[in-house]
């Protein structure tokens, strides 16, 4: 029988509203709710409800007890939300009776929180996927991936003892060059940016109760150029006119540069080549990225929403591209929703939706760890003991 089906036979509903809220734990549904919000997002791990309700049960006419660490689910009408475990319970006792507030995390609070367990600290030959299934599978958290996530080769990975599963998680996304984030049944899904588009927009004097903007420059730079990050024999001070042809000397054979037209004044952002980037092809990438990534950061819009869900019933979900639409825009603009929070208390029902541009998430291009090492030996095995004999000359690191 499924989790609907259960609390259908409980309480007698009968699903006509499909935002009810519903938590089935240790066998029951609790109702009587004072207020819920339940937190979504591709930066927030695990997902959260915090939930108060009176601790007597009128549906069910019984006095209600749950403990901390109990495994449960969180839906909203029949679409499951969250699966994981009660957290924190707390207690409020006053004259009319007891008030409860029950905080709900998703399974992967143990990735989060929890060292990483495996049976060697050093694999190689494998693939992301694989990586975030073996850290995640100790305690008891499946991960999939959608559209090829995670299919990168990682010849050579190694794990720090110390870290969390969560930890290793992200450093192996960074390099297949995808992201990671809670699923409603208790999984993690290794996905691309942007992977799924919702059905309608949002769009303001209509579904939108209420918008706010943030544009910053902050972190953004006019120009972002990679340079060799080899010793430069300085033949002039610092402060003279060929300090500049030297510094080109450094950055012309990469030949990366990228620029953001929406910083006028010159604020310029030098980055090191990796060793081992053959033909600067990752560096080429990373400025790329550099200006995409802090452009999407420094352009946030935050609304508030009348309805929990897009003009298909759907619920608005995490990494879902939407249309929204402003009156001081002559068209309207494709973002990403970068964190969902469904409200509901004295006034009403509220989703309150975080987006961003998509470059916002866009991973970081990174070196395999391999191709790095090979690099490293190389550049080792060719030093002589020429360098007994060097020069006595200025030299700056860069």
């Amino acid at each position: 029988m499924s989790i609907a089906s259960d609390i259908s036979d409980f309480m007698g509903w009968n699903g006509e509203d499909q935002d009810e809220v519903s938590v089935y734990v240790a066998g029951m549904t609790i109702s009587g709710w004072q207020n819920v919000s339940i937190r979504m997002g591709l930066e927030v791990m695990p997902s959260t409800a915090r939930i108060a309700f009176t601790e007597y049960q009128p549906d069910g006419g019984y006095t209600l007890s749950v403990d901390p660490g109990m495994r449960c689910k969180v839906l909203i009408g029949t679409d499951l939300v969250i699966t994981g475990y009660v957290s924190v319970v707390e207690t409020d006792t006053d004259s009319n009776g007891n008030l409860m507030e029950m905080e709900i995390d998703s399974l992967s609070i143990d990735l989060v929180e929890c060292s990483a367990e495996f049976a060697t600290y050093q694999m190689s030959s494998t693939n992301a996927l694989a990586i975030c299934q073996q850290v995640s599978r100790p305690r008891g958290v499946t991960v999939t991936s959608t559209q090829g996530a995670g299919n990168t080769d990682i010849q050579q990975f190694s794990v720090i003892l110390s870290e969390t599963a969560y930890e290793v998680m992200e450093r192996v996304c960074r390099l297949a060059g995808c992201i990671f984030y809670d699923q409603p049944d208790g999984t993690v899904l290794l996905s691309p940016v942007g992977a799924t588009q919702a059905s309608g927009s949002l769009e303001e004097g209509k579904n939108i109760e209420h918008i706010s903007t943030r544009r910053s420059l902050r972190g953004r730079f006019s120009e972002v150029r990679a340079i060799i990050q080899n010793p430069v024999v300085l033949f002039t001070p610092p402060d003279s006119d060929d300090y500049v042809s030297q510094m080109q000397a450094v950055s012309d054979p990469v030949n990366a540069v990228a620029t953001d037209p929406g910083v006028t004044r010159s604020r310029p952002l030098l980055i090191p080549v990796e060793l081992g980037d053959a033909d600067y092809a990752v560096a080429k990438q990373r400025v790329q990225w550099e200006v995409a990534r802090r452009y999407g950061r420094s352009q946030v819009i935050d609304v508030v929403c009348d309805s929990w869900r897009d003009g298909s019933g759907k619920l608005w979900t995490p990494n879902t591209l939407v249309r929204i639409k402003r009156k001081s825009w002559q068209i309207g603009q494709i973002w990403l929703i970068a964190e969902v929070e469904f409200v509901r208390g004295e006034d009403g029902s509220r989703a309150q939706i975080t987006l961003m541009p998509p470059e916002a998430f866009k991973p970081e291009p990174l070196l395999l760890p391999m191709q790095s090492n090979e690099a490293v030996a190389a550049a080792n095995s060719s030093i002589g003991d020429a360098g007994a004999d060097k020069t006595a000359v200025q030299q700056e690191d860069i």
